[in-house]
């Protein structure tokens, strides 16, 4: 007789593991238990003779459930104990070792045949889930992950469900904290827009119906609220943009099926692997040009976001729905959190919607939905959410502090780093809204309490940004807990983020997003940074243009394109430029050019940004000359140029200067020496070739002197295909590969990632 114990953490709650370790140790034969701890790891003890302990070994590597994912186990010699049979034991709050909270999981194939069987007792039961799939993290009060932890504990199980739970050769059901039937659990109900309840024995079908009949419904899901309808109407998508104030942004849409989904965009084999996976991302998709899709479905892109029904509301739902597809957007008012509760969802959304489709299971924590897109072909997050979060990333750098990264003030997350794990929160959203803020404190204290972190004897880490809310709530929370302090640049943490994914902390990377406040107080964007261990240096960046009215610039891009040509020609020669190229309807009056040259004479504010240059070509070429949601002219800019192409003699214009600038002056010069030559598609495509193609050069020449064989990019314009293409090929001719992130946004859902990265290398 021998034992053993073992400890496993990872994905390993929430996934049906103490109920397959309970199945495996009855087939070997041996005694002991499996327990659940506070930390969300499992512990595991098992004793019997050799054989059988090789056996239970051999089990445990051949039938481990497909949602588990196992990070680290040790295995210890113990002394037996005599236990007698095995036991699942009550869980404990107590923590040995990390482990991740359980991500939450799309509805699993078993689940939907149930729901379509009309011999199964859940025969149309939209709350249908297993050991293998349904709500998670959305629902988790607190680790471990038991029932009476989550918001099913509003839902005791019926005799029939408790039978299944306790039955062990049940292996989908048994011990499955999240199973619930007609009987026992959830329900559903449709009400008008005013709350009033609608006496009605399938709420699923009839809200299909109003759908189709042209309503706007929304409807609880999740992770959170959404809001469906038809997506063929363009009367009925423009009327829900007006109500919901949103103008341009675009709609995601869910389809039943693949089938339904390749007559709106085409497939590729990794996009198909992706759509199906258990996190159901949205995916951005090159949208059919004979798609039966509204204009107003995302104006000005060439790509759709689809995903697949999730959870049995929205499989039903669609399974009702003839056309098969209809628009899926969050449930809120613009910029504002999605709404997860019924009674302010009633309050918040009545002024957008018609009916709701409401459930009474809490959702505990908001999970939006995770967005995906492909850049040179690899699948590359914009949004990191529901499936995906709260995963953590193991790096090589272990810290004796735990370090508490506060992120940007767009797209935010934060970051807790413990020992060598960095867990990532969801995606939080811009912190500009008050709601936002009390979001991301509400989280941080979820996960500080989840994983046992002492405040007062953490790093906490902000962005540099004097003005930015996330370093208010820095500086908040260190003068509340007395802890230590450090800010890091924003582009620096971009710079951390893509090398911490590679789990190196040496590299050139290149830094290209919108905004992000400077080490010499300008505006930042446009960048190309060194770094190396525990410092960095900007070897090279765009060249700086004067940034008239601050924000204003961001909102309204004709001031760029005046404050860029202003440095070419002169202030007059530039309005009388744009005046004839008929962009001045882009201004809010014309009484504005006074306050554009005032400010143009007299600010010292400059920027070094990607973002805010191409938002300058988009305006002067017509495409975009207002920015709705972030990174919008850009991003048009990107889909128009998608039937140009390169124009090759702008690829050996000396846009390179020895002072490490690029010239973006030049580069718009030769744009407008060029108008009349050239199509404008093919003007587009060729400046953004020509940025990324000269940010490449500019990495190359930093590579060659230390002998590095790769090159990085992070920052939210690297995911603009064009640019990457000019990059890729100016590194090619050098012999270097680029790399870009794959487990985190680009952009600033990174941030965060980044921040705790530089600290936990030494800087700040």
């Amino acid at each position: 007789m021998i034992a053993i114990k073992i400890l496993v953490s990872g994905i390993v709650q929430g996934v049906g593991f103490r109920p397959f370790i309970n199945r495996i140790a009855v087939k070997a034969g041996v005694n002991g238990y499996v327990q659940n701890l506070g930390g969300g790891e499992v512990v595991i003890w098992v004793e019997g003779s050799r054989e059988r302990i090789v056996k239970f070994l051999k089990l445990f590597r051949l039938e481990k459930p497909k949602p588990a994912e196992i990070r680290y186990m040790r295995v210890y010699r113990v002394e037996p104990v005599g236990y007698n049979g095995f036991k699942i034991l009550k869980s404990s709050d107590s923590r040995s070792i990390l482990s991740m909270i359980p991500p939450d999981i799309a509805i699993c194939d078993e689940c939907i045949k149930e729901i379509e069987d009309p011999s199964s007792r859940w025969y149309r039961y939209p709350f249908n889930s297993c050991a293998y799939c349904g709500p998670r993290f959305s629902m988790i009060y607190k680790i471990p992950y038991d029932r009476e932890n989550t918001s099913m504990n509003e839902f005791p199980l019926c005799s029939e469900c408790k039978s299944e739970y306790e039955d062990i050769n049940n292996i989908r059901r048994y011990h499955a904290q999240g199973i619930s039937c007609p009987k026992c659990g959830p329900r559903l109900w449709l009400t008008n827009s005013k709350g009033d309840i609608i006496d009605d024995d399938d709420p699923i079908k009839t809200a299909s119906e109003l759908i189709r009949e042209g309503c706007i419904v929304a409807i609880k899901g999740l992770g959170g609220f959404h809001i469906a309808c038809r997506a063929d109407n363009d009367e009925i998508v423009n009327t829900l943009r007006i109500r919901k104030k949103r103008p341009m942004k675009p709609f995601a849409l869910m389809a039943r099926d693949l089938n339904v989904i390749e007559k709106l965009a085409i497939l590729v084999e990794e996009a198909r692997e992706l759509l199906t996976a258990p996190q159901r991302p949205i995916v951005l998709l090159p949208r059919r040009e004979d798609a039966p899709l509204s204009k107003y479905v995302a104006p000005g892109l060439d790509t759709v976001g689809v995903m697949l029904p999730y959870t049995g509301i929205h499989y039903m739902l669609l399974k009702e729905y003839e056309d098969g597809y209809m628009i899926m957007t969050s449930g809120n008012y613009y910029n504002k959190p999605m709404e997860i509760d019924n009674e302010s969802a009633l309050k918040n959304l009545s002024g957008i919607v018609d009916y709701f489709l409401l459930h009474n299971r809490r959702i505990v924590n908001r999970v939006d939905d995770s967005v995906i897109r492909f850049t040179s072909g690899r699948p590359v997050f914009l949004r990191r959410g529901r499936g995906y979060a709260p995963r953590w990333i193991e790096t090589s750098w272990k810290t004796d502090r735990v370090i508490l990264s506060f992120g940007a003030d767009l797209q935010n997350t934060f970051t807790i780093y413990i020992s060598n794990k960095a867990i990532i929160s969801q995606y939080i959203g811009d912190l500009e809204e008050f709601e936002t803020l009390e979001d991301f404190e509400k989280y941080l204290n979820f996960f500080i309490k989840t994983y046992g972190v002492d405040v007062s004897k953490s790093i906490i880490v902000a962005d540099k940004h004097p003005k930015y809310l996330s370093r208010y709530l820095a500086d908040k929370w260190r003068d509340k807990y007395t802890s230590e302090i450090k800010y890091i640049q924003h582009h620096v943490a971009h710079s951390y983020a893509v090398l911490g994914e590679y789990s190196t902390n040496e590299g050139i990377v290149i830094a290209i997003d919108g905004v992000g406040y400077g080490d010499d107080g300008m505006i930042w964007g446009g960048e190309v940074i060194h770094i190396r261990y525990d410092s960095y240096e900007r070897i090279a960046h765009l060249e700086y243009h004067k940034m008239p009215g601050g924000d204003l610039a961001t909102i309204y891009p004709i001031r760029m394109l005046i404050s860029i040509l202003s440095k070419i020609f002169g202030f007059e020669k530039a309005i009388e430029y744009i005046g004839g190229l008929n962009l001045t309807k882009y201004l809010r009056d014309l009484n504005e050019l006074d306050a554009i040259k005032y400010a143009i004479k007299n600010t010292n504010l400059m920027t070094s940004s990607m973002g805010r240059f191409l938002d300058a070509v988009s305006t002067l070429l017509d495409i975009c000359g207002y920015r709705s949601y972030e990174g919008e002219p850009a991003m048009k800019l990107e889909a128009f140029s998608k039937r140009g192409h390169l124009i090759d003699e702008f690829i050996d214009r000396p846009y390179y200067l020895r002072n490490n600038i690029i010239r973006t002056s030049m580069i718009m010069k030769d744009l407008i020496d060029n108008l009349e030559n050239y199509r404008a598609e093919d003007l587009a495509y060729t400046v953004q070739y020509v940025l990324g193609y000269e940010l490449g050069l500019t990495a190359v020449k930093t590579a060659d002197l230390y002998g590095y064989s790769s090159i990085y990019i992070s920052g939210g314009a690297a995911v603009n295909d064009i640019i990457i293409k000019g990059v890729l090929n100016a590194l090619s001719e050098h012999g270097l590969k680029l790399k870009m992130h794959y487990e985190l946004p680009p952009g600033d859902g990174s941030i965060s990632f980044g921040q705790a990265c530089a600290v936990v290398n030494g800087l700040g």
